[in-house]
């Protein structure tokens, strides 16, 4: 094993990894570069089994060909030398099985259980966990499969199997409770880890720690001090091939808003919690979407739901959602949301947030920007020009920024004086910049699934808060009364999100 930090490993020494939908896009591009890292990095032992679980019929010779060509073009290793690929290979199973075809299950057992027997010795416990790569549909039947064929562990080892789900965790508040009823008559919550791969990002960890490691900002991020926050993230691309069938019966609002930047938003706004550990972190982002509330009693007005058309961008011509593939012709499906809402507590009372996301803006950005209020008064102006155009700018307000992707950075911005003999403000950055080659998502999450961390995992009381706070602005777009704001390909959404801060005398950053 390498230098790890073993504070970091997996809680016991041995497990077992199956992945169910190991022919998929998932697979090759995120799920199985992330375990060769982990392995080469010291995070996964070598006698470690992995298990890829399709419909497919292929050998283990077959699928491990496959793999080696998936890790060495999505990787970030780079070149893998042969030699070390073939030590990692030689725990790469795979297994042909019908998900939803339950007398499979019992053979797919017998073979862990063999691997196991040979790999670990015949008396070692070994924890499973399961991935689940798989189409929403196979959540439950998949579950229910692997119970009734054996991996379901005794009332008092629940910890010897983990069920990692990905999302659309169900494409309503309805459907979402009836997958996470399904899964608790399972399963104890404590083996589901719902992942939102946002959360494994460097800088969305390092929002709490920043927050609550620095007695500087900590005090100020408040309602004293805060004059609104921005969580942006957008996409510069339309639909990729073959998905749009997919995003026409989802949108905006469940593909992205629903989880990802409601994810972002109970990280900026959640109070410290008592200790650092995974159940009370959790506990407080419950409590920051059971406060969000809507910027006005007309969903219209708080609510903004854009639909992209079509236009040029680098002197080339693209496509308007209506005319991408497997789009309905007359489709009123968003492709952008902005909302205003509040946090209703006593830190952020009054505080707007701002949300927004949205296909075919200008730039592929995420980040979280928190602007500060003015000072009470701010004597200092200097002179700015746009071409020909001169005039006085005044102090401008100082902000604090996650980029979470790309290029990730902590920046503060302030006004200070620039050299010479006048009182003229330049505006600088403090920046942390963070370094090129950091861990994937995937990586850090898989990791802590096989320490039994949930902490950056979506608890089921915390995922029906979210859906039970947009469920109206679903029903709302689902009648005929909505249609969405067209807005130009290259632009940053329509004319009512920009109108939504303009109300306020405020203005959406352009990252």
């Amino acid at each position: 094993m390498s230098a790890a930090d073993k504070s970091v490993l997996p809680d016991s020494p041995h497990h077992s990894i199956l992945i169910f939908g190991a022919s998929g896009d998932l697979t090759s591009r995120k799920l199985m570069p992330a375990l060769f890292t982990l392995w080469s990095e010291g995070f996964l032992l070598d006698d470690t089994p992995i298990f890829g679980v399709a419909r497919r019929e292929k050998t283990d010779d077959e699928f491990r060909h496959e793999m080696q060509a998936a890790v060495s073009r999505h990787g970030r290793l780079g070149e893998i030398p042969d030699d070390q690929w073939q030590k990692f290979a030689a725990r790469l199973f795979y297994h042909r099985l019908d998900l939803d075809t339950p007398d499979g299950y019992v053979g797919l057992h017998s073979r862990v259980e063999e691997t196991e027997a040979q790999l670990f010795g015949p008396d070692v416990a070994a924890s499973r966990v399961v991935y689940l790569a798989i189409t929403p549909s196979l959540f439950l039947p998949s579950v229910e499969n692997l119970c009734a064929g054996g991996f379901k562990p005794a009332h008092d080892e629940t910890h010897r199997l983990r069920v990692v789900v990905e999302k659309p965790f169900g494409r309503d508040l309805s459907s979402s409770l009836e997958l996470s009823s399904g899964l608790n008559r399972l399963l104890d919550e404590s083996q589901i880890y719902r992942i939102d791969h946002y959360l494994g990002k460097e800088t969305v960890q390092n929002i709490l720690l920043f927050r609550f490691g620095n007695a500087i900002f900590e005090p100020l991020l408040n309602r004293n001090h805060v004059d609104h926050i921005q969580i942006t993230m957008s996409e510069d691309q339309g639909i990729e091939s073959g998905r749009g069938g997919y995003y026409d019966t989802s949108g905006a609002l469940r593909d992205v808003l629903q989880n990802h930047v409601l994810q972002l938003l109970c990280l900026v706004a959640m109070e410290p919690p008592a200790v650092f550990l995974g159940d009370q972190i959790r506990d407080e982002k419950v409590k920051v979407l059971e406060s969000l509330r809507p910027g006005s009693d007309n969903i219209d007005e708080w609510a903004i739901g854009g639909q992209y058309v079509g236009g040029t961008v680098d002197g080339k011509a693209v496509n308007g959602y209506r005319q991408e593939d497997r789009v309905a012709p007359n489709s009123r499906r968003e492709t952008f949301v902005g909302m205003e809402v509040f946090v209703d507590n006593w830190r952020w009372a009054h505080v707007p947030f701002y949300l927004r996301t949205g296909k075919r803006l200008p730039a592929r950005v995420t980040e979280i920007a928190i602007q500060f209020k003015l000072p009470p008064l701010h004597p200092f102006s200097t002179v700015e020009c746009d071409g020909d155009d001169c005039g006085l700018v005044g102090s401008r307000p100082n902000s604090l920024v996650f980029r979470i992707q790309p290029e990730e950075s902590i920046t503060l911005s302030c006004s200070v004086k620039k050299p010479g003999h006048q009182y003229n403000l330049e505006r600088q950055r403090l920046q942390y910049q963070y370094p090129h080659g950091l861990a994937e998502a995937y990586e850090r999450l898989l990791l802590d699934v096989l320490r039994g961390d949930s902490t950056l995992f979506t608890r089921s009381d915390e995922l029906e808060a979210a859906w039970r706070f947009v469920q109206p602005v679903l029903d709302h777009w689902e009648t005929e009364k909505f249609q969405p704001e067209f807005y130009q390909v290259d632009t940053w959404g329509p004319q009512a999100a920009i109108t939504l801060l303009g109300n306020s005398g405020r203005e959406w950053r352009e990252p």
